[in-house]
């Protein structure tokens, strides 16, 4: 291979980007820091230095450049970490021959198009569309930046310019460029539109976005799903925005281009669009990778709300924290923040700006954001059935400890008691499951409806213990107490116990014949006996509440361990599976 091409690739590709992958970075000084991936550590002892594209660990001492890393995570030896990074910086590798490949390379050939697109804009054919970016206060500079282009009426320049590069009619034709007509000739995808390029994680041109800016027709036209552009999973600008979310801990979701680009014009470099209302589990793993925190900028009144309130529930439920942002009058982030680009007027566009950061502080958590959504009906008998099916719907996609901390506002807003609510919850997520072919569940335990019980004594104890000690109530964080129970029904007797005094539960269950919780409690308090006694007061000084919580914890972790072993020898675990598979067994080994 050609010292050329590594060198090229070094240039192309950022170590912090590649690392990132695989460790949360954050910025220290000139470099990163973060929990070395090569050995079990607490405490940041690994970092990368982007001036120098290369990374150390005080830890284990291990250090290298992007080849090495990539090799020593992924298990490969130089020539297929060389293959892996190249195909990701988009370098067609140089053989022997001193030739480079060219055919089947869509990158090389969707650059091309960016280029001609690009050269269009400037050119007298460029015209109307350089007028529609004046009208939307976008500079030449600005066009330059963001690689903006424009696509001429012609049915057949950019076809025209593809073959004069030797591209052939086949390549222009998997890129999605060109349309083949009805009666076999080809024609150009994009005519009389400005032109956006869409990118990969990795900056290589994969699609493009069409605006119209005169006459009828689609408002906007991407480009087709291929070999190389996947719109679920793509955002657009995140290579522009990922060390910025890394920086700042947060990303900004927007829907739109124009959206996005006016964010980072106006100094929030952290945002990205989703090209579309559904968002994707793909698009919630990009954003996971360098932050844990995503604000949703949607147009509160766009049609297909509900659509766009699933799609939030599918980043919270893959443990994104999603934070809505409301802008006032309902207006977008481009329309708002549009005078503040293009005012001359520093006190106006500090106005413009002073509006969405105070939007931005204002954000409701999704649940809470939802629950604002429907109170309207609520309200009304008449569509307070629907209101609550819609909050439920949300709901039970997630985990209960990410519900726990507003369910005292759940409860008020749907006239329930904290525990009646959860029992309303389960209703729904049992309704659920009903609705789609499933393997029927293990039966849990007997109810009230004469169901046989199958009684877990770890569980049952944790359930006592907090039945019993006032203290421990008071002490304890609903969310991780959550996070340690497996049963549905457990879950529900120990936030009720952590909502309501013990008399008031107690008589509440007899008056409703449900005597379920009091037996559970009743096993949970002999377990915490036995702990109690001489043969295990001997085994451990720790308290019972310690003991429980640790075998709960323990009993998790080996649990998602063997899942984790599962998807791997399936080969269909990901990255982030293995990083926490390794992770897992080396703090059970840590315990032992």
């Amino acid at each position: 291979m050609s010292d050329s091409d590594i060198q090229l690739i070094k240039e192309r590709l950022d170590i912090a980007e590649i690392v990132g992958d695989r460790v949360r970075l954050r910025r220290s000084g000139r470099n990163y820091v973060g929990l070395c991936p090569f050995h079990n550590e607490k405490t940041p002892s690994f970092y990368v230095n982007p001036e120098k594209q290369n990374y150390h660990c005080f830890g284990c001492g291990k250090g290298g450049d992007i080849f090495t890393f990539v090799m020593e995570t992924e298990g490969l030896d130089f020539p297929q970490a060389l293959e892996l990074l190249a195909a990701r910086a988009g370098v067609a590798l140089t053989k022997k021959t001193g030739k480079k490949k060219l055919e089947g390379n869509l990158y090389e050939v969707m650059d091309l198009a960016a280029q001609f697109f690009s050269a269009q804009l400037r050119a007298p054919e460029g015209a109307a569309g350089r007028a529609y970016m004046e009208r939307r206060a976008l500079t030449p500079q600005d066009a330059a930046r963001f690689g903006l282009g424009w696509s001429s009426s012609s049915w057949d320049s950019l076809l025209r310019h593809l073959r004069e590069a030797g591209i052939s009619d086949r390549q222009a034709l998997t890129a999605g460029l060109v349309i083949e007509g009805q009666r076999g000739g080809l024609y150009d995808r994009f005519r009389g539109r400005l032109m956006f390029p869409i990118r990969d994680i990795a900056g290589r041109v994969i699609a493009f976005g069409g605006r119209l800016v005169d006459g009828e027709g689609a408002k906007y036209i991407n480009s087709p799903e291929g070999e190389i552009y996947s719109k679920r999973r793509t955002l657009y600008l995140l290579h522009e925005a990922r060390n910025a979310i890394r920086e700042r801990g947060r990303s900004i979701l927007v829907e739109g281009y124009m959206d996005a680009l006016r964010l980072h014009l106006c100094g929030f470099p952290e945002a990205v669009a989703s090209l579309g209302t559904s968002l994707t589990e793909d698009q919630a793993r990009l954003l996971k990778r360098f932050s844990d925190r995503c604000y949703i900028c949607y147009d509160s009144d766009a049609a297909g709300q509900e659509a766009t309130l699933r799609g939030m529930y599918i980043l919270q439920g893959l443990g994104l924290d999603v934070q809505v942002i409301t802008i006032p009058s309902g207006k977008d982030p481009d329309e708002l923040l549009t005078a503040a680009s293009g005012s001359a007027d520093p006190a106006a566009r500090r106005e413009r700006l002073d509006s969405f950061e105070e939007a931005i502080k204002n954000a409701r958590p999704l649940i809470l954001q939802h629950l604002a959504s429907v109170r309207g009906n609520l309200a009304s008998p008449q569509t307070r059935r629907a209101g609550v099916e819609s909050l439920m719907g949300g709901l039970i996609q997630l985990d209960p400890s990410a519900i726990a901390p507003y369910v005292s506002e759940l409860a008020g807003a749907l006239g329930l008691y904290p525990h009646e609510f959860w029992r309303e919850l389960e209703a729904f997520r049992r309704k659920g499951r009903a609705a789609r072919p499933e393997p029927a569940p293990q039966q849990e335990g007997p109810g009230t409806d004469g169901e046989k019980l199958v009684l877990d004594s770890l569980e049952s104890a944790l359930c006592s213990l907090l039945w019993r000690e006032e203290e421990l109530r008071r002490r304890v964080r609903p969310e991780e107490v959550l996070a340690l129970l497996e049963n549905e029904r457990v879950r529900e007797v120990a936030l009720a116990i952590l909502m309501e005094s013990p008399e008031t539960l107690e008589a509440r269950w007899l008056n409703l014949g449900d005597r379920w919780p009091l037996a559970l409690i009743s096993r949970g308090d002999a377990f915490c006996d036995e702990l109690a006694g001489p043969s295990h007061a001997a085994a451990s000084e720790k308290k019972p509440w310690e003991v429980v919580c640790s075998a709960l914890r323990r009993r998790r972790d080996e649990g998602r361990l063997r899942e984790l072993d599962s998807k791997m020898k399936r080969g269909s675990a990901t990255a982030e599976d293995l990083t926490e598979l390794r992770t897992l067994a080396a703090e059970l080994k840590r315990r032992n």
